[in-house]
């Protein structure tokens, strides 16, 4: 008798869902493990791929997910996803240029999104999302050394009136090839408040969260 598929029992399968499902739906693993009814620690070592989720727990992620068991099937439609989010969202190059703007990000800058798009991070913004690239690079992020990066940013927007501060940010960000074959940072942020932030920056020991590894 042929043995049943054993991809949905692996712990990469359970981690590629839920990274997945955090970025298609711009989810905070505080909120997927509200959902969920674990903690948010859980999630964490659900998508570390360090432990697959228990039988109940499987059903339970499939009945929120709507997942199937194929999750070799590429991200279709990522760069339309991105530009129709309603939160600050962006597909950006390595060298800083942002290809794709979202809905939201063009609310929060005042600009539109053709006037966002083919610039640099450094000429529309300072500070920490600058500072954030540079950060990116170093950790191996363009490089594939990465599965995805949690951040804790203060959003200064530069525009030719001087700066404006969007406010502190919760940002996810997942590599994905480009067209090219080359990583592309796919940038999606949330609001917080000041409290969330520090709370983000005290757990993250600073800007950056732990990463997952390739």
């Amino acid at each position: 008798m042929a043995s049943a598929p054993t991809a949905p029992a692996d712990a990469n399968f359970w981690r590629t869902l839920l990274r997945r499902y955090r970025f298609t739906h711009n989810v905070k693993q505080a909120d997927l493990a509200y959902d969920l009814g674990v903690t948010q620690a859980m999630v964490s070592r659900w998508e570390a791929g360090a432990v697959r989720p228990a039988a109940d727990m499987q059903a339970r992620i499939r009945a929120l997910t709507g997942s199937t068991d194929d999750m070799s099937a590429p991200l279709v439609g990522w760069r339309k996803h991105v530009a129709c989010q309603p939160d600050i969202a962006a597909v950006i190059d390595r060298d800083g240029l942002i290809e794709t703007a979202s809905t939201g990000l063009a609310r929060e800058t005042g600009l539109s999104r053709d006037r966002i798009e083919g610039r640099t991070l450094a000429s529309l913004f300072a500070g920490d999302l600058v500072a954030l690239q540079g950060l990116l690079i170093d950790r191996g992020f363009f490089d594939g050394a990465l599965e995805s990066v949690e951040s804790a940013d203060r959003y200064c927007f530069a525009n030719s009136h001087g700066k404006r501060d969007i406010g502190p940010v919760h940002g996810l960000h997942w590599p994905h090839a480009g067209e090219d074959n080359t990583v592309r940072w796919m940038l999606t942020g949330a609001r917080v408040t000041r409290l969330e932030f520090d709370h983000l920056r005290s757990e993250f020991g600073g800007q950056v969260g732990s990463s997952g590894q390739g």
